[in-house]
C-alpha cells in the first residue's frame, strides 16, 4: 500500500506555524484520485495522485469545477482534477480559463473576460437585472463563472453559466477583482433603478474596510495555525491538546452596511469561514486518539476557512487602495 492507516496521539506542545506556499499550489485531500485528460469524470485518466500530494494549478474549466494541474517538477505534463478533491488557499477566479468547451451546454461561447466570480450560494440566473425578472436557471453554489457586464451600481452581474448567459445579484458572488473594471451594460447605463443613491465619503468607507480587516486578519492567522496543526498531525507529529477559542461572527449595523454595502456580501462570506474554522477547532479540544478521517476532515475545514479569509483580505485591500487613490 502507498500509505498505512495509523492512529495519532496528541500529547505535547508544538507552536502553530504558517505554511509558506506559492500562489497556486494546492494539496490533494482525497486518499487517491486520477488526473484526467479533460475536465470530465468520463475523460481518460492520465496519472494518479494521493493524499497530501502537492500540485500546481495552471488553469480552470468553464465553471471552476475542475482545475488543470501539474506536478511542480514537471509543468509540461498536465491533467485535470475536480476541485472537491483538493485544498487550496487561492481564488480559482485568478486562474486563466484553459478549457472553454468541455461541459458547455448552452449556445453562448464561454470566453475568459478577465474577471470571474465565485458563487457563494445558489443564485437564480435571470433574463434581466431585477428580482422580478424571469428566471432562466438556478446556478449552483461554488462555481466560478466569467463576468460579461454589470449594472452601473454593480449590484447585478451578467455571467456565462456553461454557455447560458443571464443576470445574477452580486451579493451571491465573491471575487477579489475590481467589479468596476467590468463593462457597464449599454442597455442599463442610464437606468435610474441601478444608480447609486448615496455618496459616502472615502474616509468613511476606508474606516469600514479597516474595521473589517482588523477582525479578519487575526482570524486568518488562527486559521493558518489550525491548518498547520492538522497538517502536522497528518504527518505523525505529536501536538498540543490546547485549542484556540471559538471565533465569533462579525457584526454589522444597518449604518455600517449603508456606508460600505460591500460589507453585506463579506458578512455572508465571513460567516462561512468562521463556521469552517470553528469546525476545525472543535476536535482540538479532545485530547486523545484521532482517526485519519477526523484529521483529514479538520484539515480540510481549516484550509477552506483560510482560503476564504485570504481571498477576503485581498479583495478588501484592493478595494481600500482603489478608494484611497
Amino acid at each position: 500500500m502507498r500509505r498505512l492507516l495509523v492512529w495519532f496521539m496528541a500529547v505535547c506542545i508544538v507552536p502553530f506555524v504558517a505554511n509558506a506556499q506559492s500562489s497556486f499550489v494546492l494539496q490533494v485531500t482525497a486518499a487517491s484520485a486520477f488526473l484526467r485528460a479533460a475536465p470530465a469524470l468520463d475523460a481518460p485518466a492520465v496519472a494518479s495522485v494521493f493524499e497530501n500530494d502537492s500540485l500546481v494549478a495552471i488553469g480552470r474549466n468553464v465553471d471552476g469545477e475542475w482545475l488543470q494541474v501539474a506536478r511542480a517538477g514537471n509543468l509540461a505534463k498536465t491533467g485535470w482534477i475536480n476541485r472537491k478533491l483538493v485544498a487550496l488557499t487561492f481564488e480559482i477566479a485568478q486562474l486563466p480559463l484553459t478549457d472553454a468547451t468541455t461541459g458547455v451546454t448552452g449556445s453562448a461561447p464561454v470566453m475568459d473576460t478577465g474577471i470571474a466570480v465565485l458563487m457563494i450560494g445558489e443564485g437564480t440566473l435571470r433574463s434581466a437585472p431585477g428580482r422580478n425578472q424571469p428566471a432562466v436557471v438556478v446556478v449552483p453554489a461554488d462555481l466560478t463563472l466569467p463576468v460579461i457586464e454589470r449594472t452601473p451600481d454593480a449590484q447585478w452581474l451578467k455571467i456565462n453559466f456553461r454557455g447560458t448567459v443571464g443576470w445574477v445579484v452580486e451579493f451571491v458572488t465573491r471575487t477579489t477583482a475590481d467589479l468596476n473594471a467590468v463593462p457597464i451594460s449599454p442597455e442599463y447605463a442610464g437606468d435610474e433603478r441601478f444608480a447609486a443613491l448615496e455618496i459616502i465619503p472615502p474616509e468613511v468607507q476606508i474606516a469600514q474596510i479597516d474595521r473589517l480587516l482588523a477582525f479578519v486578519q487575526p482570524v486568518n492567522e488562527t486559521a493558518a495555525g489550525v491548518a498547520a496543526y492538522w497538517r502536522m498531525m497528518a504527518r505523525g507529529e505529536t501536538m498540543a491538546c490546547a485549542a484556540p477559542p471559538d471565533v465569533p461572527y462579525f457584526v454589522n449595523s444597518p449604518r455600517d452596511l449603508a456606508e460600505l454595502p460591500e460589507l453585506r456580501r463579506q458578512e455572508r462570506v465571513l460567516k462561512r469561514a468562521v463556521d469552517d474554522l470553528n469546525d476545525a477547532i472543535e476536535p482540538m479540544r479532545r485530547c486523545g486518539i484521532y482517526l485519519p478521517k477526523e484529521i483529514s476532515s479538520a484539515y480540510a475545514d481549516a484550509m477552506s476557512a483560510q482560503s476564504i479569509l485570504t481571498a477576503l483580505i485581498q479583495r478588501m485591500e484592493t478595494l481600500r487602495r482603489k478608494i484611497a487613490g
